[in-house]
């Protein structure tokens, strides 16, 4: 969450490369700020086996989570 936009892969080589996040139908990114002012952001790819959440807390911790199912 550092620099949202390189998760779309605008100004990166890698999101150039890969054609960006949401590539396939299906794939979801959903963002947020609670109640409690932290700000959420979670991306679903590859029909849910992949999955990535990333959140920041009012102190500016970030806590980054990443998912990815077996096949």
């Amino acid at each position: 969450m550092k620099n949202f936009m390189k998760i779309f892969g605008n100004n990166s080589v890698e999101g150039k490369r890969n054609g960006g996040l949401l590539r396939n139908p299906g794939d979801r990114l959903e963002a947020k700020v609670t109640k409690t002012n932290r700000q959420v952001l979670k991306v679903s790819t590859n029909n849910g086996n992949t999955k990535y959440s990333a959140t920041r807390y009012q102190n500016g911790t970030i806590v980054e989570t990443k998912v990815t199912k077996k096949k």
